[in-house]
């Protein structure tokens, strides 16, 4: 089902979904939460007599004592409070040096890729027991670029210009977000029908880390 909503009050977008308080760790836990959340009866849960150890505590929002529908509400939102760039350039006898780089802090991703290896046939990770919204803020060195123009030790070189430098793109991403990329949210398919929806991660290819050498000739 989609994740993201529009709703007066609240962000675009935002992820509408249950909220959970941790994963039960034995019967009597399994007892608590539903004399705390479902009246003590697991047919008021969201697992209902099927429930055991192992599972989710989903949060009974509007305190009616039955976990369904009514219980999803806001639980992260795709779009960055804060958004930067910082870039820089410098010279020295020939040298020069360019760094661009660009951050983003505040906003979450919805981990949907690990829907792919949540099954029980696939192969199980400890973040099955995590939630799938994750803190998605990152910073990101976007370019570096150092060159040199040999025409500084070439005094007599007829071209005004011959320059020599290497590239690198996407070189290092700081971020504590587990998946491939803090960048990549939503995929193309996705956006046909919800082109307002963003930070879904889909497991979309990440963007590729990029050297380049050139020269730069001036005649």
């Amino acid at each position: 089902r989609p994740v993201s909503r529009m709703e007066v009050g609240h962000p675009i977008g935002y992820f509408w979904a249950y909220k959970t308080e941790g994963v039960m760790q034995n019967a009597d836990d399994v007892q608590a939460y539903l004399d705390k959340n479902c009246k003590g009866n697991a047919a008021n849960s969201l697992q209902g007599s099927s429930i055991q150890p192992g599972d989710l505590k989903f949060v009974d929002v509007n305190g009616d004592g039955v976990i369904n529908e009514d219980d999803k509400t806001e639980v992260g939102n795709p779009h960055p409070d804060i958004t930067m760039g910082l870039s820089f350039n410098v010279g020295y006898k020939g040298f020069d040096l360019a760094v661009t780089t660009y951050g983003a802090f505040g906003q979450q991703n919805m981990r949907s890729d690990r829907k792919f290896t949540d099954g029980n046939v696939e192969n199980y990770t400890s973040e099955v027991f995590e939630y799938f919204v994750e803190d998605a803020s990152y910073f990101r060195i976007q370019n570096v670029t150092l060159g040199y123009d040999f025409k500084n030790l070439w005094k007599n070189c007829p071209l005004p210009q011959l320059r020599l430098y290497v590239s690198a793109q996407n070189l290092f991403t700081f971020t504590g977000y587990k998946g491939m990329d803090p960048e990549i949210g939503t995929n193309d398919s996705y956006r046909e029908d919800n082109p307002w929806a963003r930070g879904i991660d889909l497991g979309s290819y990440p963007s590729p880390r990029t050297y380049m050498v050139g020269v730069n000739i001036k005649f």
